[in-house]
């Protein structure tokens, strides 16, 4: 009896998900630009023709891989935004959420942060509805200051702006260290963006912890 084909096919939602993961260590390590459909196959060990089942493009594939971190992170930071507790306990758990999140998937949230910028602005809106990770960060400063610890003299989107322009630099610099785990960056970033905003009542509330 004559044995059956070893295939590798694998379910479409499996595969996909591989793809991704690929394509987004192949971004990582060649850039956009310099990568190929090609590399990211053999990355996954399948046939360059087999990427053509899930996209017609390598943009799509781009596309894909920016909305997928995109919602993912956005996800995330909306879930701790509506924890429990004072305005500062939810920006604090919505800062060390950011960048676990970055420190965690340094190759895909590089190739977004890095990649994002690189589109034309009508491609950018076409694929989210304009900064919401900015309107999460400025609608909980809004609420600080009319509760009156947070600076009234800050404008809350700007602020909001520069947070995140804070936050996301470490894609540029981080590297996994005995020396300087997440949680102490998390922590020295916290520190220094909470204190940097809150007024006097808000740095009362802040000292008693």
């Amino acid at each position: 009896m004559a044995k059956r084909p070893v295939t590798d096919r694998k379910p479409r939602k499996k595969r996909w998900q591989q793809i991704l993961k690929a394509a987004a260590e192949v971004f990582f390590e060649k850039g956009y630009e310099a990568a190929t459909l090609q590399d990211i196959a053999d990355r996954v060990g399948i046939l360059k023709g087999s990427i053509y089942y899930y996209i017609k493009t390598k943009g799509d594939l781009l596309d894909s891989l920016l909305t997928e971190v995109h919602n993912e992170g956005l996800a995330m930071i909306r879930e701790r935004a509506a924890t429990e507790g004072t305005m500062f306990d939810k920006l604090g758990t919505m800062i060390r959420g950011h960048i676990d999140y970055i420190c965690q998937n340094q190759a895909k949230t590089t190739v977004y942060l890095r990649e994002l910028r690189a589109l034309p602005r009508a491609h950018r809106e076409a694929l989210f509805r304009g900064d919401e990770f900015r309107e999460e960060f400025r609608r909980i400063i809004h609420e600080g200051q009319k509760q009156g610890l947070v600076l009234e003299s800050l404008e809350p989107k700007l602020t909001a702006q520069a947070m995140l322009g804070f936050l996301n630099s470490l894609y540029q610099w981080y590297a996994p260290s005995t020396s300087r785990p997440v949680q102490r960056i998390a922590d020295h970033f916290i520190t220094t963006a909470l204190r940097g905003i809150a007024s006097d009542k808000g740095l009362k509330l802040l000292e008693r912890g």
